[in-house]
């Protein structure tokens, strides 16, 4: 179970619709990557299958009957729907190491509707040892059209005592039915408390520099932040920014960049470079002395088009990060 922090007004409105026995049977949890919806949906999930000593609220509590099952996958009245892997090698890697080992490029491109159809065994008997039954969609974005259309057969005549939550990036991209099946939980950008707190509870040896900076990445998703720190962009992220503060005239740390993120074992820190890079620029020209012009947005604009274009297009990684290099050395000496 992922250890849950912040959302306290989420939490609120879950739990005052459950005590007031109006628990809406599907929630849409919206919001932007990383902020936490997976872990309040575990929570919820732990908390609503948990009825023989059930807690006093959500908790990260796992030493018991329930936390047990959905740690190790086998609660008899829980079902998660992700994307499977894309093809038969992905399929024994997943077999082998788990899902969550494959990469995205190795995921396929949607859930699909027989992963759907296999939901309907869980509906046609009782919950086998709680109260309630649990689905989980991660993400809801993802479902092929004919596993939306599958899903929506279930949300308009919902079994007994079944709760979804449909986790969603961009709600407004949902099927206009599924969407008003559902009570809407919007989710916000964490406080810089709350992400400090994540942090230190995950990666309790990050130095304070580090956490700091990985405070400031994060951007208010602890999850963005903690794949940050599984990759050590804190280190990149230093060398980009003296990158900015020097102007790097003779191209030394630019290039010291380039090598680094070259490599193939550099993979994981490119990708996560190439999401950091143009936030970067942004918040240098925000916070910059020298009003914004239509130069600085147009250097913007540039790194954020090269940093999407580079992995479908499988551009040189070296030429992408030494290009964004330059453009965060204009932006640093146009503020000098």
């Amino acid at each position: 179970m992922t250890s849950y922090l912040g959302h306290d007004k989420q939490r609120q409105i879950f739990q005052q619709s459950l005590d007031r026995d109006m628990l809406h049977h599907a929630w849409i949890l919206a919001g932007n990557k990383g902020l936490g919806k997976m872990g309040f949906a575990q929570q919820a999930a732990h908390f609503l299958l948990n009825s023989r000593n059930r807690p006093n609220g959500f908790s990260d509590r796992q030493d018991d009957e329930a936390g047990h099952l959905l740690a190790a996958g086998s609660h008899p009245d829980f079902r998660l729907l992700r994307r499977g892997a894309k093809s038969d090698k992905e399929e024994k890697k997943a077999r082998d190491q788990g899902l969550d080992a494959l990469d995205e490029h190795e995921l396929a491109r949607n859930i699909k509707v027989d992963q759907v159809r296999a939901l309907q065994p869980l509906f046609q008997n009782q919950a086998s040892i709680s109260e309630y039954r649990v689905v989980v969609i991660d993400a809801a974005d993802d479902l092929e059209r004919a596993g939306a259309n599958a899903i929506l057969k279930n949300l308009e005549e919902p079994p007994k005592n079944t709760i979804f939550f449909l986790i969603s990036h961009m709600p407004d991209r949902l099927l206009p039915t599924i969407r008003s099946r559902c009570q809407m939980l919007r989710f916000d950008p964490l406080s810089d408390e709350d992400m400090r707190a994540v942090l230190k509870k995950a990666a309790p040896r990050l130095v304070e520099a580090d956490l700091e900076a990985l405070v400031v990445a994060g951007e208010g998703s602890p999850g963005r932040a903690l794949k940050y720190a599984e990759v050590g962009l804190a280190e990149l992220e230093g060398i980009a920014r003296e990158i900015i503060k020097s102007g790097d005239k003779n191209n030394q740390l630019k290039s010291d960049l380039a090598r680094k993120l070259s490599l193939k074992a550099a993979t994981p820190r490119y990708r996560a470079f190439l999401e950091r890079a143009p936030s970067l620029i942004a918040e240098q020209i925000k916070s910059s002395e020298v009003p914004c012009s239509m130069w600085s947005i147009e250097k913007w604009r540039e790194a954020r088009d090269l940093a999407t274009a580079a992995l479908p297009k499988s551009l040189d990684n070296q030429a992408v990060i030494f290009r964004l290099g330059s453009l965060m050395g204009d932006i640093g000496r146009a503020n000098d």
